[in-house]
């Protein structure tokens, strides 16, 4: 095996440990509750072209929606080969055989879009279509191992093609996640379901990288400073112990269209009141925007301290400081965080569990398509003439009847921008009119960048009005209308996006 494989191989390894290690423990506790959903990891390699192979990750989340179907959304990132920074998002379905009490036969197909690195040459438009079938034995409170072929392409003009055998570990885990909203508290044999979901946190990161002196981009000059936007995901299995994922995107600096992801595990120990500390360490896949980082493999590893400003509301200062193994890039961090932690284990009240929690927070996930139109003659660097189209997935919490917050992640499959991707976060309104029909307004900034979308240093807007209508309690259509732009490049566009909405109650957020 080649050093770039060990370390691929590493990679996978080490997501799977730094989550299993503390979660094994606190899935064989007493009183189990049927998993509904799981995190997953996969390994496989491209082919690019005759004489090239990509080694990429795939790190996914899916819910059981019955005994044999399950939906999820994923990311694929590059982490062995010559293009970190290829990058993509989408939707992941799949259908599960169970053929013995341990083994299980799935197939499935993720479509999303994406690219970098290449991106224009390797995924064309951005489309990305891979179909797979797999046979997954069932470790018991290990989680679930996998082996299995699949076929990837991009069909829009994009030169990878590739079917290759993988393989893959999954961890089944536990969240309360109800159809449809609820204007009340759960049942009481539900909220004792409620009771066993872990505790969630959820923050907005702005990130200063500041590379070393020996760092270089892709074109050899010197890696200036780089500003970061993005979101961290928390999920606690105990007062001390979690596993953690983080997406974080450009918007300063003159590398936009960088974006990495990373999954980990940490501990958290209080040292004061409402005061605590916490180190983790993180693997995970990045690149584009010129920053040098080889195959795409990024080690990160940070500490931070965390004060609740509230019982569940908290601001956190950190370090960091990571690496591209494959790569020139090699950067400290200092990062600012604005969260909010719910369910289970509460750390604001000395870590107990919160007895009366008071009802489940309504939340929608959506999959979006949205259409860039030209705004402005100079909004693209080539292609200018041609509409850019886009997928991905937008999920919304409610912290009333008609106020939400909301997050997007988007990548265009059409228009001749593969490799274009934008993560957005913002405040929007939902408000009933008559019958099932609805009104919707959002405002959202974040970062974006790739597919030669003048997007100056990456931070951009996007101001949305729409109409919808419920078609089921827990399912609706909505068509939208809006403007995007930069806050520092020529790009700007009008945006019209369809979307369908999964209604749903959980305590990931109350």
């Amino acid at each position: 095996m080649t050093h770039p494989a060990r370390i691929s191989a590493l990679l996978l390894l080490a997501v799977v440990l730094s989550i299993t290690v503390p979660i094994k423990p606190a899935l064989s506790s007493e009183g189990q509750t049927e998993p509904n959903g799981e995190l997953s990891a996969i390994y496989e390699e491209w082919r690019v072209s005759d004489d090239e192979n990509m080694g990429v990750v795939g790190l996914g989340v899916h819910h059981y929606f019955s005994d044999y179907f399950s939906l999820g959304v994923g990311s694929w990132m590059a982490v062995r080969g010559e293009r970190g920074g290829f990058i993509t998002l989408g939707i992941d379905g799949r259908l599960h055989l169970p053929i013995t009490e341990r083994i299980d036969l799935e197939s499935g197909v993720f479509v999303g879009a994406g690219g970098g690195r290449g991106g224009y040459f390797l995924s064309g438009g951005g489309l990305m279509v891979r179909p797979y079938a797999q046979l997954t034995y069932d470790i018991s409170s290990w989680g679930r191992l996998s082996a299995g072929v699949s076929h990837v392409t991009f069909p829009n003009g994009g030169t990878v093609e590739s079917t290759r055998p993988y393989i893959s570990f999954s961890l089944p885990f536990y969240t309360y996640m109800g159809d449809g909203w609820k204007d009340g508290g759960l049942p009481h044999a539900l909220q004792k379901q409620h009771d066993k979901s872990r505790s969630n946190s959820l923050a907005v990161v702005v990130r200063d990288l500041q590379p070393v002196s020996d760092a270089r981009t892709t074109g050899g000059a010197v890696q200036d400073d780089v500003t970061l936007l993005g979101i961290e995901w928390r999920s606690y299995f105990n007062d001390t112990w979690y596993a953690r994922l983080e997406t974080e995107g450009a918007a300063g600096g003159s590398s936009r269209g960088y974006m990495q992801i990373l999954v980990g595990g940490g501990a958290q120990i209080p040292v004061a009141d409402n005061l605590y500390v916490s180190a983790d360490a993180s693997v995970g896949g990045g690149g584009g925007g010129g920053v040098d980082t080889g195959g795409g493999l990024l080690l990160d590893a940070s500490a931070g301290m965390y004060y609740y400003l509230t019982p569940s509301l908290f601001a956190g200062l950190s370090g960091a400081y990571l690496i591209a193994p494959d790569g020139t890039f090699e950067a400290g961090s200092l990062a600012l965080k604005l969260g909010y932690r719910s369910g289970g284990y509460s750390a604001g009240r000395k870590n107990s569990v919160d007895p009366s929690p008071e009802k489940p927070s309504n939340m929608r996930l959506r999959v979006v398509t949205q259409t860039y139109y030209k705004a402005s003659d100079l909004w693209r660097t080539h292609h200018a003439e041609r509409n850019v189209e886009n997928i991905g997935v937008q999920i919304d919490a409610f912290l009333d009847r008609d106020w939400y917050l909301t997050g997007q992640g988007i990548a265009a499959y059409g228009g001749d921008a593969g490799a274009y991707m934008t993560g957005l976060v913002g405040l929007g309104i939902r408000k009933n009119l008559i019958g099932g029909v609805f009104v919707n307004g959002e405002g959202l900034v974040g970062a974006a960048g790739g597919g030669g979308l003048a997007t100056g240093s990456g931070l951009v807007w996007q101001g949305n009005v729409g109409l919808g209508y419920d078609l089921h309690p827990s399912l609706s259509a909505l068509v939208t209308a809006g403007r995007m732009g930069a806050f520092d490049g020529d790009f700007k566009a009008d945006v019209l996006g369809l979307s369908l909405a999964y209604n749903f109650n959980s305590y990931l957020l109350h």
